[in-house]
């Protein structure tokens, strides 16, 4: 959790998604005048805060296992005039919290593994949207075949993450969902993403040469940012889908 926590510190999105696709994602999707919205993973709120601006008369949750994420996103979520629509709870278990609730709209990007795989993800969203609401799902997917030495460097197995963007999108059909629409992020949002990534955690060890995990950290970002010049800036994808209960 601190290594992520150094490593997106300059980010408020944390993933290869650019400022632009997340506010014309907020204002794509589709909220009723005192809608209720709920995200699993939400990180430092930035989506949540975008959909609050975008449907005014709408409030939401946000639920997280990262107390300095959280922390920030207060502070945005105040600047940006929305932290009384706002709730954002600190939880490792944000299924039990939800379990048996009904909002209009549910979201998890990058937040597949809190209460299950893709799929499990999916199906949770579906179970806590009304009939016509929004599930909002995001998640990586292979967009050409990776090595078996890379993944396995890497500690993926190639059966964590659907084949393509049509195999992205079909995951919400197999659990009973309506596809709206599906967009995967360029080439330019995962580079900003992965260049920011290793320039915090470089900033951050310049400015902690005694930190005693600052050698582990160091070596961490050096992996990922070999791995993704060797093969995931090819193989992987990154997707965002809306879909309909």
């Amino acid at each position: 959790m601190r290594f992520s926590t150094i490593a997106h510190g300059a980010r408020s999105i944390l993933g290869p998604v650019a400022a632009s696709r997340a506010d014309a994602l907020a204002a794509a999707v589709s909220v009723p005048a005192n809608g209720r919205i709920v995200e699993l993973g939400c990180g430092k709120a930035d989506l949540l805060i975008r959909l609050l601006q975008a449907h005014p008369r709408t409030t939401a949750e946000g639920f997280d296992r990262n107390p300095w994420f959280l922390a920030d996103a207060r502070a945005a979520a105040e600047a940006a005039g929305v932290g009384s629509r706002l709730s954002l709870i600190e939880t490792d278990a944000p299924g039990v919290a939800l379990d048996g609730r009904a909002v209009d709209v549910a979201v998890a990007i990058g937040a597949t593994g809190i209460v299950g795989d893709g799929r499990e993800t999916l199906a949770f969203l579906a179970s806590i949207v009304v009939p016509g609401g929004e599930v909002v799902f995001g998640d990586g997917f292979w967009a050409a075949p990776p090595p078996a030495d890379g993944l396995a460097a890497f500690g993926m197995d190639r059966a964590e993450l659907p084949d393509g963007v049509d195999g992205f999108a079909a995951l919400g059909r197999s659990v009973g969902l309506e596809l709206i629409a599906v967009e995967a992020a360029s080439p330019d949002e995962w580079d900003d993403y992965e260049g920011e990534y290793g320039a915090a955690v470089d900033a951050w060890a310049d400015a902690n040469p005694d930190d005693p995990e600052r050698a582990a950290f160091l070596a961490r970002s050096a992996g990922m940012r070999e791995s993704y010049a060797a093969w995931r800036r090819t193989a992987m994808g990154f997707a965002i889908a809306r879909f309909r209960r």
